[in-house]
């Protein structure tokens, strides 16, 4: 287990937190609390600041939970807050016989008094200790220790409260809760980011402490809902991702319990950014839909989402190689301001590429894409080389070049500056088919669709029209590569098949559209359904396959 000695901070409010120990949960059944690792501004930290002014020493009855029963054993004030911080030195911990902080604090003294000068009261494996640090080493300590019938400790086995550079606890093999309470809602100010409910500074095995936040599932919530989709979205959109993130959390909830958390804030997990970022119209989406969760075949899902496809989401398994029966691909024409990315390759980036990855096919020639014509996504990509070719596919279509600088936004991209050759395509498009590019700020007509970078192609009485991103319409004849299939009906599905395309220039132009890994619900797609008078249910519906929302 990688984390193992924990201090909590903890606010007023919060009645009971799960402990890190595996606990089973029913479909039915939703945790009261979670536990949020910090990882993004929090992780493996040698100090981390307080900034609440005001906090309460507080004890567990058992050591493990129920903060809220617990008795104050202290409280603390500070203008200038408080420091959490690894051990500096080698302590030694001396075992009392005290009931409260006060307690403590007078045994300290006494030790002071007789010449321990470093003596604070403190917790040693959740008893009331004093606990005297300032030794150089462990031979030292021993000493000390072997003298006063105390136990020597190492700078890795303490966590130190600060306060304006003095130690005024020091916490070993214990939990304590710190409670701050000031402000309409209690919240623990560490400085960049507050967050309700509770702090759990854990001790890492490499010296440093990583901070975990303890709190109501639905309050955790609010921040999710308000990192992950603006605000100024439809506000069905919101709801659909309120019930996606509980969903998700759910399904991840003390699945990471070995490294001392159930999810974490980055978008690894979900993004939570704590309390500053809510807003009042998020947290209303997620008490709207209050305990409701996505469920297949009686199970909660693993409710993935992401920004924007561009289009169309993709197969689970044509991201991460494994079959999911509710996460499959689906047409999301409906996205709004889908974001367009470029980026240029040279033969240099991929000659570092190929060193960075230890590809053992000489220098870099060219580079080769197979899009499937469906989802416009790239399934294969090739990396050519004068002693061979390196062929990467799945997910890796997107995130390889992160080893070498930034990864693509999203796997739907193409060459710009490369040659259409081999493949598969098919011999017709289909009415209802885009032509090229995704839909960007889309207009919906009686018999059409429009957006930039596209043209759509639909049918009136006179016959089979297409219209350009400026509101035009488009001579078909116009539209290379293009033939009509006036057989099938306005709305069938698009093309099938596969384009190749090969780039063996000094640079490689690449044109993308959407962000994310594209599986599961597209987030400005589910505004775009939004706005067009879907439901939040009929929205999770749409991306997520066979799935009951209740």
């Amino acid at each position: 287990m990688r984390f193992f000695k924990k201090f909590v901070a903890a606010l007023t409010g919060v009645s009971i937190f799960l402990a890190g120990s595996a606990v089973s949960v029913s479909a039915e059944e939703l945790p009261e609390y979670i536990r949020v690792g910090l990882r993004m501004s929090y992780e493996e930290k040698s100090a981390i600041s307080i900034e609440s002014k005001n906090i309460k020493l507080v004890r567990s009855d058992d050591g493990i939970t129920s903060p809220l029963l617990n008795e104050t054993m202290a409280e603390f004030t500070s203008s200038d807050g408080f420091t959490v911080r690894v051990g500096l030195s080698y302590q030694v911990a001396v075992p009392i016989d005290a009931d409260s902080y006060d307690e403590a604090l007078n045994e300290a003294n006494s030790y002071i008094s007789d010449g321990y000068a470093n003596a604070v009261p403190g917790y040693y494996k959740n008893n009331l200790a004093v606990i005297i640090y300032g030794y150089s080493d462990m031979s030292s300590a021993n000493s000390a220790a072997s003298s006063l019938n105390g136990i020597a400790l190492s700078p890795n086995d303490v966590i130190i409260l600060d306060m304006g550079g003095n130690p005024i606890l020091l916490i070993s093999n214990s939990d304590a809760y710190f409670m701050g309470d000031s402000g309409s809602v209690p919240v623990v100010d560490l400085g960049a980011r507050s967050y309700r409910g509770i702090i759990d500074f854990m001790q890492n095995d490499n010296g440093t402490i990583t901070a975990v936040n303890i709190l109501d599932l639905e309050e955790y919530l609010y921040g999710v809902v308000a990192s992950e989709i603006p605000s100024s979205y439809a506000f069905e959109s919101i709801k659909a991702q309120a019930c996606a993130a509980r969903t998700y959390a759910l399904y991840k909830w003390n699945r990471q319990s070995d490294v001392g958390f159930d999810i974490c804030d980055s978008t690894h997990c979900q993004a939570y950014m704590g309390y500053d970022y809510e807003s009042d119209t998020t947290n209303r989406a997620v008490d709207e839909t209050e305990g409701e969760l996505i469920y297949y075949n009686g199970k909660p899902i693993e409710a993935l989402f992401f920004s924007s496809s561009g289009g169309y989401t993709e197969d689970a398994v044509n991201v991460w190689g494994t079959d999911v029966a509710y996460l499959k691909a689906v047409d999301d024409s409906q996205e709004v301001n889908c974001p367009k990315w470029t980026r240029t390759l040279t033969l240099s980036d991929l000659d570092k590429l190929i060193a960075v990855n230890g590809y053992n096919i000489g220098s870099a020639t060219g580079m080769r894409i197979t899009i499937d014509n469906k989802t416009n996504r790239v399934q294969k990509l090739e990396i050519l080389g004068s002693k061979g070719t390196k062929t990467i596919t799945l997910e890796a279509c997107r995130t390889v070049l992160g080893s070498i600088g930034d990864s693509f936004n999203s796997r739907n991209y193409t060459i710009t500056n490369g040659d259409v050759s081999g493949g598969s395509t098919s011999s017709s498009n289909k009415i209802g088919t885009f032509v090229y590019g995704p839909i960007k700020d889309f207009k919906v007509g009686k018999n059409y669709v429009i957006g930039s970078d596209c043209a759509v192609v639909y049918s009136t009485a006179n016959g089979v029209k297409a219209v350009g991103y400026d509101g035009k319409e488009v001579d078909t004849d116009d539209i290379t590569g293009f033939d009509i299939d006036k057989t099938q009906a306005s709305g069938s599905s698009s093309k099938d098949g596969t384009t190749v395309i090969t780039s063996s220039g000094p640079t490689i132009e690449i044109t993308g559209y959407g962000i994310g890994h594209g599986v599961g619900m597209s987030q400005m797609g589910a505004n775009g359904m939004a706005q067009n008078g879907a439901t939040y249910k009929e929205i999770l519906k749409h991306y997520y396959t066979g799935v009951t929302v209740k």
